[in-house]
């Protein structure tokens, strides 16, 4: 039981922060995986790309997680809800097979182990941090100085970071209807995840204070933020 909490709650920092941590924009040569040569990536060819993630200002759904070792062994599956507000807000709710509640909201990261009782608070903008769904919610000028492009057809991408450090070795995003429905992280231990997204079209408005996050009564409280 305790094996299956942790993979949940790995799985979901792989998604939200990758504490391994990204400087700047790595030049060639500095380490930092690019491309493939034979691939090309002009801006104006992907164009298309950056106003998928401009237009995607918010939003609100379902999600299935599946997160597989380098073997192809399905390590965890769960479901839940998410939200997301650029720039810099999102909340991660696992409701199966446990109980578990990530909160981004600016500076602070919460994480809520509604079973045991606990939450734990980390700093989500430490230095040189970066993760895959700040992709999502992050600053567009500087996504196009971190990631090399490639386009796969059918509305979706393959983005390789060019920065050294990275914490996650590629993202695979996949649009329907100008709507995010799928996403696959690799990360460098081999490990993928394949995320399965269903978006809300009549969900309300979002607000910073859709992700605010106070600690219930009685939870005991483990502060790890660092600046």
């Amino acid at each position: 039981m305790h094996y299956q909490r942790a993979l949940h709650l790995a799985a979901a920092l792989i998604l939200i922060v990758a504490w391994g941590g990204a400087g700047a924009a790595a030049a060639p040569g500095d380490g930092a995986e690019t491309a493939p040569a034979s691939t090309p990536v002009p801006e104006s060819r992907n164009s298309s790309l950056w106003d998928h993630l401009e237009a995607q200002q918010q939003a609100t759904g379902d999600f299935e997680q599946l997160l597989y070792s380098e073997g192809g062994e399905l390590l965890v599956q769960s479901c839940g809800e998410y939200r997301l507000l650029r720039p810099g807000f999102f909340r991660w709710d696992i409701e199966s097979p446990d109980s578990q509640l990530i909160v981004v909201s600016g500076d602070e990261l919460w994480h809520y182990d509604r079973d045991l009782a606990s939450a734990t608070r980390r700093n989500a903008r430490s230095p040189g941090s970066f993760s895959a769904l700040e992709l999502l919610a992050g600053d567009g000028a500087d996504l196009r100085q971190r990631f090399a492009v490639t386009e796969l057809g059918d509305d979706r991408y393959r983005l390789v970071p060019v920065y050294a450090g990275a914490g996650f070795s590629s993202v695979e995003l996949q649009w329907r209807e100008r709507a995010l429905v799928a996403m696959v992280i690799r990360d460098r231990g081999g490990q993928e995840i394949q995320l399965s997204l269903t978006p809300d079209p009549n969900a309300a408005p979002l607000t910073a204070d859709d992700f605010s996050f106070s600690v219930p009564e009685g939870v005991e409280v483990f502060d790890a933020f660092e600046s």
